[in-house]
């Protein structure tokens, strides 16, 4: 074993040649200073900074919430649902100096956006509706309101009448209520897992 301080062998009289070291890619990933080509170079990245993306993700999780509560604009849920998983993409990269990131991670960002989309959804919901019944008392109108369209629901398929006799009763809306916000609840994170997938690859194939 040659100490550091050690110019030639002692044995054979071979000088000593040091090799340098060189930097791993994890330390390369770390560095903000590299270049577009040095990051391309390293490959998508595969692993998630979850101190960025969670900010990331909750900012784009109540843009989405909002736009979806809004009644002008939330026919467009869907597309509110996308681009909210699109959007916590685009802000992670933002935060992060790895600028490629893999579809998967992509997904992941946006699964994450689209399930603090709907727990935000849910919570202005409830709020709306709480409001609505305890101080604005317009819980019966709006318990008529949906039973005027389950009764125009099963006008038009009879078959379904008993169904919709049922779904009245405060067990049937309960239940109503409680489907409802699971398919929200699909539809947030397929749709903003979608978006982040999509803005991930465009990253990537913008960067090339």
């Amino acid at each position: 074993m040659l100490s550091p301080d050690t110019a030639f062998c002692s044995q054979c009289g071979a000088p000593q040649v040091r090799v340098p070291e060189t930097a791993t890619p994890s330390s390369t990933a770390n560095n903000p200073g590299l270049t577009t080509p040095d990051l391309l170079a390293q490959g998508p990245s595969s692993l998630v900074n979850w101190r960025h993306a969670l900010p990331s993700a909750s900012t784009a999780g109540l843009v989405m919430a909002i736009a979806s509560t809004l009644p002008v604009v939330s026919v467009l849920f869907p597309l509110w649902m996308l681009g909210g998983g699109w959007l916590a993409v685009t802000l992670y990269r933002r935060r992060s100096p790895m600028l490629s990131l893999s579809s998967g991670i992509g997904g992941k960002i946006g699964a994450l956006a689209g399930l603090l989309g709907f727990l935000f959804f849910a919570v202005f919901t409830s709020s709306y509706l709480a409001i609505e019944t305890l101080v604005m008392h317009q819980g019966e109108q709006i318990r008529s309101a949906l039973r005027s369209a389950l009764d125009q629901a099963a006008a038009n398929n009879p078959q379904t009448q008993a169904i919709s006799q049922w779904m009245q009763t405060p067990e049937g809306l309960a239940v109503l209520v409680v489907f409802g916000m699971f398919l929200f609840l699909i539809a947030f994170l397929l749709l903003s897992t979608a978006g982040g997938i999509f803005a991930a690859s465009l990253g990537r194939r913008r960067l090339r």
